[in-house]
């Protein structure tokens, strides 16, 4: 049995490493949460999946993380929320590194409550910004287990909330990644990082995994002017997609809500 878990890191990981750039962006990300990643989750035609997303401390009782959290509760969609900073490997804060192993043994058996006796947890990570298409979690649910096994992808579409749409293409490996984890490893902190073996950043997932690449077109990257590090003028968006029809053709595969 597979258990498909979502892992958003929704603040606590920034070129700065703060995750926390300004009440205002953490106001206007759970706005683009609500908007495009929640419809996104919910348009899924597999729904068997749980989603976890992590804060900083800090977090915890700002008023913008309640609304989060009604937003999340309205959805339906099994979650948790946890308030110790982000629970990967970073490589830019470097720092938070140091206590991940202690942080992740306060979290994983939170996790471990939801997940039921799963043999293997495929745990990809989603940003709060960010979509995949419907049928995402039925094909990553029904690859089969790999030891150190991967799912990454190249191909797929950015959409500018300004109202664009346009072919995206990261030539490596984009941020939606899967990594495949045995039961026993995923819920031990220490077997955790053994077996991701120093993995900080999506763009090593093809060379340190055994990696299959997933089909083109499975995610959608939103770019909206606050973006940490994407931007429109980017050398990874290509064909661009003018006319309403032709944008209309694509976003119904990842959110319902088409403005």
């Amino acid at each position: 049995m597979i258990k498909h878990i979502f892992y958003t890191p929704f603040t606590g990981k920034t070129p700065h490493g703060d995750g926390f750039t300004s009440q205002e962006w953490y106001d206007k990300r759970a706005i683009l949460f609500e908007q495009y990643t929640i419809p996104s989750l919910l348009n899924q035609t597999r729904k068997d999946f749980i989603w976890w997303l992590s804060f900083r401390p800090e977090e915890l009782l700002n008023k913008t993380t309640k609304k989060i959290a009604h937003a999340l509760t309205k959805s339906g969609i099994p979650n948790i929320m946890s308030f110790n900073g982000t629970m990967l490997t970073e490589d830019r804060a470097v720092w938070h590194n140091v206590d991940l192993k202690e942080r992740l043994e306060v979290c994983l058996p939170e996790v471990k409550k939801m997940v039921g006796d799963a043999k293997y947890i495929y745990e990809t990570n989603l940003d709060s910004d960010d979509m995949v298409h419907k049928d995402f979690s039925k094909i990553v649910q029904e690859k089969k287990f790999v030891k150190r096994g991967a799912l990454y992808m190249k191909r797929g579409f950015a959409y500018n909330t300004q109202g664009r749409v346009a072919d995206w293409n990261n030539p490596i490996s984009n941020q939606n990644y899967t990594i495949m984890f045995p039961r026993d490893v995923y819920f031990n902190a220490e077997k955790r990082l053994k077996y991701l073996d120093g993995f900080k950043t999506h763009e090593e997932v093809p060379e340190k995994f055994n990696a299959e690449q997933l089909p083109d077109g499975l995610y959608c990257t939103v770019i909206h002017g606050m973006n940490i590090s994407t931007v429109w003028q980017h050398p990874f968006r290509e064909k661009e997609y003018p006319y309403q029809d032709e944008q209309e053709s694509i976003l119904k595969d990842f959110y319902e809500n088409l403005h």
